[in-house]
């Protein structure tokens, strides 16, 4: 998921982050804490450039490039999910501000007894002592109950922030995961492809590189087996590149055939290989179908490296190429496009 800091690393990003939203011109609101969360903490470079290029200068950031941060760098929560989210963060936040101000008012009432009390005892007649000191003691007996009944509520809305937070994880997860094969869907792949254009290697020959793979004659399999066999088709699909894919590889379904396998670093030679290896373990795998005997079923793709100062749009538009250069040649193939071949080629 994407979030796996510990209670403490999150508050102490807390108390960070409060101080900068305090000074923006936007509302304090779950949307704005998720923005400068990822900024405090470092994990997500590409809203943290942005952010940066937003309030050059001291300027405040204002509610809709909040919003259109959230938006571009932060994935969205359905309207259900952040509504739900942002009023259980509202009642914990809430409560928090109601436990501190009851404290805040015994503390003061305890203040005002205590010079009360000292001047008791200083004007105090012979014998009178006892009564004082047993207000005293009762006195910070009530100060000890409050405290008491404060850090539980605290720890109830630790708990609770807790929970919310699992939550945001959970549901993030799902927003950026395909439902039928269980990858990144195309919004992941997205944000990932963007992280890897800022890559310090792009140039280099172990810069990202990018592998983009169609089904062959998809949509003929649906029209002979049925869809439900064009989505168990998809599933196979989605398993033979999770096994082939390494731990640091994204793997994604970015269409209604399409997949993507995204290597932040690697050399293009590998990258092929790797390809071949996609290709030659799904044309070796039957699919069984209700009718008849197996199925076979090959894949099409395009491989290609990350330039220099390349944008994603056009890292990505030279794979695409390199996949339909594979389509025209007779598909169940592999075509490359080094990052120095033009996308006219």
């Amino acid at each position: 998921m994407r979030y796996q800091d510990s209670i403490a690393r999150s508050a102490e990003y807390l108390r960070t982050a409060l101080p900068m939203m305090s000074r923006q011109r936007a509302a304090l609101h779950p949307v704005s804490y998720a923005v400068w969360y990822e900024f405090v903490s470092g994990s997500n470079p590409a809203l943290a450039q942005a952010l940066q290029e937003l309030t050059q200068g001291n300027r405040p950031l204002d509610e809709t490039q909040t919003w259109e941060l959230y938006r571009s760098h932060i994935a969205e929560l359905d309207t259900e999910s952040a509504t739900r989210l942002g009023e259980g963060l509202g009642n914990v936040l809430g409560q928090i501000a109601h436990s501190a101000e009851l404290a805040e008012d015994q503390t003061q009432t305890f203040g005002r007894s205590l010079g009360r009390w000292n001047e008791q005892l200083r004007s105090a007649a012979p014998g009178q002592h006892t009564q004082v000191l047993a207000e005293l003691m009762a006195g910070t007996q009530d100060m000890q109950s409050t405290m008491k009944a404060l850090r539980a509520r605290l720890h109830a809305s630790q708990s609770e922030i807790e929970h919310l937070r699992h939550e945001v994880e959970r549901t993030r997860g799902e927003v950026l995961l395909d439902a039928l094969t269980g990858l990144a869907n195309r919004r992941a792949f997205e944000q990932r492809l963007n992280e890897c254009a800022q890559s310090e290697h792009a140039g280099s020959p172990v810069a990202p590189c990018l592998l983009l793979s169609d089904i062959d004659g998809f949509r003929q399999l649906n029209e002979r087996y049925g869809l439900d066999f064009g989505d168990q088709v998809l599933r196979s699909v989605a398993r033979v590149l999770q096994r082939c894919a390494q731990s640091h590889h994204v793997v994604a379904r970015v269409g209604g055939e399409e997949f993507a396998l995204l290597m932040p670093e690697a050399g293009l030679h590998e990258a092929l290989m790797l390809a071949e290896q996609l290709r030659e373990g799904m044309a070796s795998t039957g699919i069984a179908t209700d009718a008849q005997g197996p199925a076979r079923v090959t894949l099409s793709l395009g491989v290609t490296q990350l330039g220099q100062g390349e944008a994603p749009s056009a890292f990505l538009a030279r794979a695409d190429l390199a996949l339909q250069a594979s389509k025209r040649g007779g598909r169940n193939r592999v075509t490359v496009l080094s990052a120095q071949e033009s996308l006219s080629a």
